[in-house]
């Protein structure tokens, strides 16, 4: 390593000097009878303006090397110690990104070409791997050598949906040794200026235009599916859509888009799917980056959750029936119900209380709809709501008027409340079921008439139709998990990857029947199709990109940031090596001096040799 390579301009020195010697004047052949009147017959020829046959001197050579060492010299050349090289933590960028480009000239190939060319260089051992995506994973084990540094880069998959660097430097700060240096392998430029000393920014990435999908969802709707697909183009010049959607069992085409998108725009496609319609596929043309080219929607459940409705008011049941109906997810039974709405307590218990081997557990919501106008109070706000319960999602009771019975007392964690006093709770049961009691004086109360009122019923079967066996979402985001509910005898999940990949979870079952242990969490961690057999049977579940951020790549840069060749790596890591062509130069100068010295010696005797052989 050179730490002034500015010096080697002294080497230009060179050819000047040979320029002298491939110059020479023009002479010719003179016979003459003695040579003693010559004053100097060896004189060497002068520099002229004609190109001639070189002829170099050994002293011209000498001088020449002597020149080039002593620029090399000055450049201050340095060597890496290997015992004292400082340990290295070596940050991969694992998004999708970084898999942009041709097969053999992707961002990673690039990375891990010229990262081989580091572990046999520059960096020092052992290395830490640390992969950056949504959380910093710790690649377990360093390498001590190159052969294991180059064997972990086979773990690097490239599937994160984002890569959270600046977390992957702190875990890399707080789990290495001081001093350890960082090297950051990425396709984008780091946000901050990043200073001279122990990290180094190397990116690989190239700016280019891409269309990708950024959003794909399927939702159940009555009989129908309802299917919402944005495509962004994310590149300085408009491009075809040239979007497809396919039926993937027959290979149906349901939907064709050739228009052209702007630059920076997004396309919104909503549409409605028959029901009857399996997986889908969107796809887009072929561009460089291929993970945001595809996504695949599988049909949403449509187990509809079982309602069995109690004694009611006629005035009470009929709104909770049109709650029901409406929601899409619920169906009116008399027997085998999910869900049962009653205004006794004792009901719901009796058909919640069962043993824990039954094969479908049943919820209840109690309502308390109390017709006792004595101690009522109405309540018009401001109501509390506990905002991370699923049973508020989209609530609000602006201008409602919610009147009951402050003295009265319900059980379970409190959703929703006006002061201190208690209107909605979700209390947990044995055997995983729950009961959601609401304290509600219907006759002069505003709730039931509302539109908050629909939302409040629709929430509670979404929440009850989560519970049901299977996964209650199983169209995904890249980077998430799916939340799959054990069935009746399901411990063993086996999960086969996109890939291939064979995964097995274990479901833990408790012997307390009141803890909740019926389900477990697989992360959507590879783009495609997952496949989960369990005894309750088979399931299914997709995964795709969709992320703007990552399918950006108008900013991507090749690209270098920072040095490792701070003070204190230059005094414990470098030695320097000035003195070795320093010692060269001086025994070339010592041998360039004797030559001189000789060949004067050798031409004054031969001077006066001739002189003696004179003849006067």
């Amino acid at each position: 390593m050179l730490t002034t390579p500015w010096a080697l301009l002294a080497i230009v020195g060179v050819p000047i000097i040979l320029g002298i010697y491939f110059f020479r004047t023009r002479s010719r052949r003179v016979e003459v009878s003695t040579l003693f009147l010559w004053i100097d017959r060896g004189q060497a020829k002068q520099g002229g303006r004609q190109i001639k046959r070189v002829q170099l001197p050994l002293l011209i050579i000498l001088e020449l090397i002597m020149i080039v060492l002593l620029s090399i010299a000055a450049a201050k050349p340095m060597f890496r110690v290997e015992l004292a090289s400082r340990p290295t933590a070596v940050i991969l960028d694992n998004s999708y990104s970084m898999l942009a480009g041709k097969a053999n000239d992707s961002v990673q190939s690039r990375a891990i070409n010229d990262l081989r060319r580091l572990f046999d260089s520059d960096v020092g051992y052992p290395v830490q791997f640390i992969l950056a995506g949504t959380k910093p994973q710790l690649i377990a084990g360093r390498a001590a050598n190159v052969a294991e540094a180059c064997e972990v880069l086979k773990s690097w998959t490239c599937n994160a949906p984002t890569a959270d660097i600046s977390a992957a430097i702190s875990l890399a700060v707080n789990i290495c040794s001081p001093g350890t240096k960082i090297l950051v392998v990425t396709d984008k430029p780091p946000s901050d200026k990043i200073e001279r000393g122990s990290l180094l920014w190397k990116s690989y990435g190239k700016p280019v235009d891409n269309l990708g999908i950024i959003h794909a969802s399927r939702t159940m709707q009555e009989d129908k599916d309802k299917l919402l697909v944005e495509i962004a183009n994310l590149s300085s010049k408009p491009q075809n859509l040239n979007m497809t959607i396919i039926e993937t069992k027959n290979t149906n085409i349901l939907f064709k888009d050739q228009r052209l998108l702007q630059p920076d725009e997004v396309h919104r496609l909503r549409t409605v799917i028959k029901n009857n319609c399996g997986t889908i596929e969107v796809r887009l043309g072929e561009d460089l980056l291929l993970p945001d080219n595809r996504v695949v929607l599988l049909a949403p459940s449509r187990r509809p959750v079982r309602v069995k409705l109690g004694s009611f008011s006629a005035d009470l049941y009929d709104r909770i029936k049109r709650a029901v109906d409406v929601s899409g997810i619920g169906v009116i039974v008399q027997d085998n119900p999910d869900l049962v709405f009653d205004s006794l307590i004792q009901r719901i218990v009796e058909s919640t209380d069962v043993n824990v081997n039954q094969k479908r557990p049943v919820w209840g919501v109690h309502i308390l709809a109390e017709s006792n106008k004595n101690n009522v109070k109405s309540f018009i706000g401001p109501f509390i709501i506990d905002r991370g319960s699923v049973l508020s999602n989209g609530l609000f009771l602006d201008g409602v008027v919610w009147s009951c019975n402050e003295g009265t007392r319900i059980a379970g964690n409190v959703i929703i409340s006006a002061g201190d006093i208690t209107l909605l709770t979700d209390e947990r049961r044995r055997n995983n079921t729950r009961v959601i009691h609401i304290k509600i004086n219907d006759e002069i109360s505003t709730l039931t008439s509302n539109p908050a009122w629909p939302i409040l019923i629709w929430n509670i079967l979404q929440y009850r139709s989560k519970q049901n066996s299977g996964f209650a979402v199983n169209n995904l985001k890249l980077g998430t998990e799916a939340e799959f509910i054990s069935g009746e005898g399901d411990r063993v999940l086996e999960v086969t990857t996109p890939t291939g990949e064979q995964r097995t979870f274990t479901i833990m079952t408790g012997l307390d029947v009141y803890l909740s242990s019926t389900s477990i969490r697989i992360p959507a961690d590879q783009i495609g199709l997952y496949n989960v057999k369990a005894s309750s049977g088979n399931y299914e579940f997709s995964v795709g990109a969709l992320s703007a951020e990552e399918s950006d790549l108008k900013n991507c840069r090749t690209e270098t940031w920072g040095s490792w060749l701070d003070d204190e790596t230059m005094r414990t890591d470098y030695r320097s090596v000035v003195w070795i062509f320093l010692l060269v130069s001086l025994i070339l100068l010592v041998l360039h001096y004797w030559f001189v010295v000789g060949e004067r010696i050798n031409s004054n005797t031969a001077s006066i040799s001739d002189l003696g052989n004179l003849k006067v």
